[in-house]
């Protein structure tokens, strides 16, 4: 099948990293002596520095250059160094592996080969990227003709098909702004919190109260925030379980239907635990026929077999440490049985399919009585995300062509409803990155101005099969891991929020629908998004006001400082934030504000 599941290699070859640079390659000419560097503003992130003190000599020397760079190279500059152009590219630290035996080596976290290091500061990395070698115009006559590689004509002509999608998409603006107000006393603003959490009324007194897992490196206790419905929040003190768990997610749901809220809990590295609640903080372990040797973090609940209790699904961590078991697929279903006491496993996915990750959305996507699901993937160019129900027991994934589900991907946050009005059928929105392969000839087909893109997708399910619509796309690598969905200008349509992570642009977008599949980006205030890594975006309405308001779940960062002779690292703390949703208020003129 077309491009069906390159390999690792491939990542390298995407040229998977965030990175400021230029399409163009001439180097510049020489110049007749060497210059020093000129003068430059200090860059976001403070003053760079190399991986030792240098002397200005050394500093010649290492650049091997006839002029400095200095301290905020232009990225569309290009050098001229031991007999090759160069020009350099930057990414942001969170994103940089260093090599632990060669300091001066580093790479992007989604690329597989090294890069030389110019600099760093405590934000950024700058690498010294070579620039493809052209052949001079008055040898273009007797040059060979260029060597596809590894790409034979159905790729070239997949890559002709595609290459107008590597261009950026924004919606348009919206004439609506939604203002939210930060109500988060009571919960904790320091800590590690991942990977995701659950919104239920646990204590039955008609407020939604939150639920997470055990801090990262915490206590091993699971946290159960009582809500007030006004957006004040106290830990639930009286609340005991059976043991303490790792970090992961949680899911809620009445599994015995005795009225009070039971939970799930997909723990990293080791599998399934059902905890059921009796209301009054007491929870008691259901194991029978649940996994402990399942590296899973991300768990949801449904009816999956239309028997009337609902029943969980899990999906792999994706690569770990642990081995799964060899009868366990990448998503798995365990089946209620006995009112919540015993728990069927089956296979929710063909066991030769590779993909896993932190993300997982159930919705009806076909019309039977048995929900479908959208599974995230860090297995690059595994596209197998969307499955649908077959009957009972039974899921297949939904054919590509590896441009219906995009190929050269990875696929992170999803979210689903039915976001046009009167629809049969929910819609599934889908968060991925993508990327063009860097060792295809440009000769061949000439690389795109944005090789890698975040994209926003709705997939449309009809009688006729499933369908792609563009909602948004921006170049960057980082992806969006935070998306959800709920009626935030009260218009009576379903919208989508996302947290845009990447460095330069951070910030969360609500995309306003219009009933009709179509999508405004709405201007934005009170709500922000810390620098720290974001794990979950929930959506719910917890001051019983009728408006969806919004909880961000954060872990703790490191912030490494260090020149590589003496390293200090420093926590920025994690935390749990909720914003109220004051409503939605039409602009005088449509007017795009972004959250900073």
């Amino acid at each position: 099948m077309l491009l069906r599941k390159f390999t690792i290699a491939v990542a390298a070859a995407a040229s998977a990293v965030t990175m400021s640079t230029s399409a163009q390659t001439a180097p510049p000419a020489p110049a007749a002596a060497p210059q020093a560097a000129a003068a430059a503003a200090v860059p976001e992130g403070g003053e760079p520095k190399w991986v030792r003190p240098e002397t200005p000599e050394q500093r010649r020397l290492r650049l091997g250059t006839t002029e400095d760079p200095g301290t905020n190279p232009d990225p569309n500059k290009h050098y001229l160094r031991h007999g090759r152009s160069y020009h350099i590219g930057r990414w942001t630290r969170r994103e940089t592996i260093f090599d632990p035996n060669d300091p001066t080596l580093v790479r992007h976290m989604y690329v597989n080969f090294w890069f030389e290091l110019y600099q760093q500061n405590e934000q950024f990395t700058w690498v010294w990227m070579g620039d493809p070698e052209e052949t001079p115009t008055e040898e273009m006559s007797a040059a060979p003709p260029p060597d596809p590689g590894r790409w034979q004509s159905e790729h070239i002509a997949y890559f002709k098909k595609i290459r107008p999608q590597f261009a950026e998409l924004a919606p348009p603006a919206s004439s609506k702004t939604v203002t939210f107000q930060q109500s988060s006393k009571g919960l904790p603003q320091s800590g590690s919190w991942r990977n995701s959490l659950a919104v239920a009324d646990m204590n039955g007194d008609g407020f939604p109260d939150l639920v997470t897992p055990p801090e990262r490196k915490g206590n091993s206790e699971p946290q159960i925030f009582l809500g007030d419905g006004k957006g004040n929040w106290r830990v639930w003190e009286e609340a005991k379980f059976p043991h303490g768990i790792d970090y992961g997610g949680v899911a809620a749901a009445d599994f015995n239907k005795d009225g009070h809220v039971d939970l799930v809990f997909a723990v990293h590295l080791n599998g399934v635990y059902v905890f059921l609640g009796d209301g009054k903080g007491n929870f008691t372990e259901s194991l029978e026929g649940l996994p402990r040797d399942y590296p899973t973090r991300r768990v949801t609940t449904a009816d999956l077999d239309a028997d009337g209790y609902p029943d969980i699904l899990v999906s792999s961590e994706g690569p770990t440490i642990l081995a799964n078991n060899e009868g366990y697929a990448k998503v798995r279903a365990y089946l209620n049985r006995k009112k919540g006491t015993v728990w069927e496993g089956v296979n929710a996915t063909d066991m030769k399919t590779l993909i896993g990750g932190d993300w997982l959305s159930v919705g009806n996507f076909n019309g039977d009585r048995v929900p479908d699901f959208v599974v995230s993937s860090v297995y690059f160019s595994s596209w197998d995300v969307v499955h649908l129900s077959e009957g009972p027991k039974r899921w297949k994934a939904v054919a590509s062509d590896g441009d219906l589900l995009p190929s050269l991907s990875y696929y992170l946050g999803s979210a689903t409803g039915k976001y046009t009005k009167g629809a049969q059928l929910d819609d599934a929105i889908i968060a991925y990155t993508r990327h063009w392969p860097s060792d295809l000839d440009n000769r061949i087909v000439p690389t795109p101005d944005v090789p890698i893109l975040t994209n926003i997708d709705r997939l449309v399910f009809t009688k006729n099969g499933m369908k792609r619509v563009p909602i948004m796309r921006w170049a960057s690598g980082v992806g969006v891991r935070g998306l959800a969905s709920g009626d935030f200008d009260g218009d009576g349509n379903l919208d989508v929020i996302l947290a845009n992570e990447d460095p330069q642009q951070r910030g969360a977008v609500i995309l306003l629908g219009d009933g009709k599949g179509n999508f405004s980006r709405a201007g934005l205030e009170g709500l922000t998004l810390d620098e720290n890594n974001l794990y979950d975006v929930k959506v719910a309405d917890v001051d019983l006001d009728g408006k969806p308001d919004v909880i961000l779940m954060y872990e703790i960062m490191q912030i490494r400082r260090d020149d590589m002779q003496r390293m200090a690292i420093s926590d920025r703390p994690g935390s749990i934030k909720v914003f109220l949703n004051r409503g939605a208020r039409k602009n005088a003129t449509p007017a795009l504000k972004v959250a900073k």
